[in-house]
């Protein structure tokens, strides 16, 4: 495909239109990529055209899918015919749209034709592109579709990764972290024995280019070839009896029923990987969506260490060889982290490139991914985020390019124009970023396929034949009986959604199930609340004001609004309903007057009444109980940080307290002595043989020093007391203290995330 790859066409925000096509370079991939959109942006629909398109360019892609959804890429239907769709539409949403599987078979076979037609691409292209490449769908541990044998065979890795000693130590080391976490043991490469016990004997096979079987593995365990580990001997550093009870959590791989499709099927060979035995391109499956969280994480490890040792072995390239796809990356690839899958992910990021080989990732959120891929991927693909910080990560990236194009938008602008299917793709071989709108895939995308859906999806025999999407089921030992006589179709309402002016769009709520849809205004906002220096967390609201076609936009917005739940918006339009009208400003002045209401008038919708501190001069969150809010004042790092110093200034004074009664007791004992020593002296007045008094200015001056000092005690008790009851106030915070205050946001505290019509039976 000389031409790239077709994965949509330019997209401009301000009309909500559709431009040239947007085409990728194939070797544009070998700086490896990043689609990264929320559930329900598109994401996992723009991988799948990027697949398609690289199968179509001759390109085979290795796809590691967690989650089941890129096995969808078996369906593509040559003839796009009902019958072809019918296995595989969903019963049960079918039954809830009042519909039979044969009718929801129908609309799928029609949604497709007509939206890959909207996009250039035949019934034609579908059966040129199925037969041209094969879907090869693994299933470790499992024989649902080709099983894997993982646990079996550890083979030493090629002699290019032997010659790299870091390289070969991560190798090591992804295998013995997995293997370990299997069993339940979470590996320790310092203080686990049971993680340097089997590095070591896998060290020492490998360097001698012996492989290993798990049997021979266990053997080991109990019986090494080996007498040392480090400077002690090996049964100093783990005795033989600590040795059996990591030999018997081993045999156990071997011995349980439930391991057995561990140990069979075909050996992890990435290069039978890449192409079907008649030479075209494969996209190989790997899905461990049946996995538990730690068999995924060993499955995964030991498929990226079988990748980098492939790389290894290959002549360098700058054009696109393979390209490998890994579908939610949450968990694989952390920030912090460091699980068996991080090691081999960031070595085929830094250096897989210069042998062909692309990568690209996916994920809901890019603060999930360490921060050294990112910088190591040279194609971004940016759907709709969940948070600022998720918008944060990628603006630097962004903006950086942007700076050195002539594009006039900036980031804010470019990142509100996304939307659902809509990415902000940003790629280093082009002059600046661009808003996509993608294609329309060519596989039937019907969500997740189950493990006992794969069984008459997969081809297991090698052959390389294109696989056969599974046959409707009959009862077992019934005999093939005539269809029957369907039964009359009911006749629609012969009545469709009004056309609505760009951007408003119309979309769809089945609230109480009733045949007449009427028109609301649905309205989605991001508000937060300021109360002085206090301000409440961002929420977000999804509510819909019913539109009265008599009034002005103002007005409806003075209407209580339903509170909606998003997820149950549709976009498609229910079938056998009315539509009640619009009132006439939307078709004159399109967006223009809502845009102008909301606006002005939003923030009154949104008016509330908060609990207030004026002591704290805090402001409760929304809905916050009184108990709650005094609960949140009091574990304040604030007042813990107050709690504290009064704490300390109440010691200090308690002991200072301690003092001055000493000093009062000490002045009190020097006023009596004194005074003692007074009256004796003064004894010869009454003989008459002393004719003038002595002594009393010394007893005056120490009553007054003990008078001070019992002040001063009085005075720092009183001190004490002011600090402990501040000290109580915020500790026990009185609820009885707070306010309530009607508020409302400010304007520039609503951030309106979108608004569209919302028709609502």
């Amino acid at each position: 495909m000389a031409d790239g790859l077709y994965l949509g066409k330019v997209f401009d925000s301000k009309t909500e239109g559709l431009g040239d096509e947007f085409r990728l370079r194939a070797s544009d991939l070998t700086t490896h990529g990043i689609v990264i959109g929320m559930t329900g942006s598109g994401k996992t629909g723009l991988s799948v055209c990027l697949i398609e398109e690289a199968l179509r360019d001759g390109i085979p892609v290795i796809v590691i899918d967690p989650k089941g959804d890129m096995a969808n890429l078996a369906l593509a239907f040559p003839n796009l015919q009902p019958a072809e769709f019918r296995p595989w539409v969903d019963e049960d949403a079918a039954a809830r749209e009042g519909k039979t599987s044969d009718e929801a078979a129908e609309a799928a076979a029609a949604t497709w034709s007509k939206g890959l037609a909207d996009w250039g691409i035949t019934a034609g292209d579908v059966a040129a592109y199925a037969a041209s490449r094969d879907i090869h769908i693994i299933t470790p541990g499992s024989t649902a579709g080709v099983p894997l044998n993982l646990i079996e065979s550890l083979d030493p890795p090629s002699a290019e990764v032997m010659a790299d000693e870091e390289e070969f130590r991560d190798q090591i080391d992804g295998v013995v972290t997995a293997l370990l976490g299997l069993i339940g043991i979470k590996a320790d490469p310092i203080e686990s024995r049971e993680y340097i016990l089997l590095a070591t004997l896998i060290d020492h096979a490998w360097r001698q280019n012996h492989a290993l079987t798990l049997e021979a593995l266990i053997g080991q365990v109990a019986t090494p070839p080996i007498d040392k580990v480090g400077a002690l001997p090996l049964d100093v550093v783990y005795p033989p009896g600590d040795r059996n009870k990591l030999m018997l959590s081993l045999n156990n791989l071997l011995a349980s029923p439930l391991m057995a499709a561990w140990r069979q099927g075909e050996p992890a060979d990435v290069d039978s990987w890449l192409r079907a035995p008649d030479g075209r391109p494969r996209a190989t499956i790997v899905y461990t969506s049946h996995l538990d969280e730690e068999q995924r994480v060993f499955v995964t490890a030991l498929i990226l260490n079988k990748i980098v040792s492939w790389v290894r072995r290959q002549p360098g390239s700058s054009e696109l060889r393979a390209l490998l796809y890994m579908d939610e990356i949450f968990g694989y690839f952390p920030p912090t982290a460091n699980p068996p899958t991080k090691k081999p992910l960031l070595t085929l990021l830094k250096q897989a490139r210069a042998y062909g080989l692309g990568v690209l990732l996916s994920t809901q959120n890019p603060v999930d991914l360490d921060y050294r891929g990112l910088g190591n991927m040279g194609f971004w693909a940016i759907g709709r985020l969940q948070t600022t910080q998720d918008q944060a990560r990628i603006r630097t990236g962004i903006e950086s390019a942007l700076a050195d194009s002539d594009f006039a938008s900036s980031f804010d602008d470019l990142i509100a124009g996304v939307q659902k299917r809509v990415f902000l793709i940003h790629d280093i071989h082009r002059k600046q970023p661009e808003l996509v709108h993608s294609r329309f895939a060519m596989s039937y995308l019907r969500g997740p396929i189950t493990r006992e859906e794969l069984e008459g999806l997969v081809d297991k025999s090698g052959s390389g034949a294109p696989a056969t999407p599974k046959a409707a089921s009959t009862q077992a030992g019934s005999a093939p009986t005539a269809a029957p006589t369907p039964a009359p179709t009911p006749i629609a309402a012969i009545s469709t959604p009004p056309p609505l002016p760009a951007p408003l769009k119309a979309r769809f709520l089945n609230q109480h199930g009733g045949n007449l849809a009427r028109p609301h205004l649905y309205v989605k906002a991001a508000v937060r609340y300021k109360v002085g220096r206090s301000a409440t967390p961002e929420q977000t609201h999804s509510i819909a004001f019913p539109i009265d076609p008599g009034v002005g936009p103002a007005e409806v917005l003075a209407a209580t609004p339903l509170q909606v739940d998003e997820g149950q918006i549709g976009d498609s339009p229910p079938q056998g309903v009315t539509y009640g009208d619009l009132p006439s400003y939307v078709a004159v002045d399109g967006a223009k007057a809502i845009d102008r209401a909301l606006r002005e008038r939003l923030d009154d919708c949104f008016a509330i009444d908060l609990l207030y501190d004026p002591v704290t001069k805090t402001a409760a969150e929304p809905e916050e109980s009184a108990d709650a809010f005094a609960y949140r004042l009091q574990n304040t790092p604030a007042a813990e940080a107050k709690r504290r110093a009064l704490q300390t200034k109440i010691d200090t004074k308690r002991a200072s307290v301690s003092d001055r009664k000493s000093e009062v007791s000490a002045r009190g004992m020097e006023k009596w002595a004194s005074l003692g020593t007074s009256i004796l002296a003064n004894i010869g007045l009454l003989s008459g043989k002393k004719k003038t008094v002595t002594g009393v200015g010394g007893v005056l001056s120490k009553q007054r020093m003990e008078s001070t000092a019992r002040n001063r005690v009085e005075r720092l008790e009183d001190e004490v007391a002011t600090l402990e009851e501040e000290l109580a106030r915020i500790s026990d915070i009185d609820t009885t203290r707070f306010e309530t205050r009607s508020l409302k946001p400010a304007k520039t505290d609503v951030a309106i995330i979108r608004y569209d019509i919302l028709w609502v039976t």
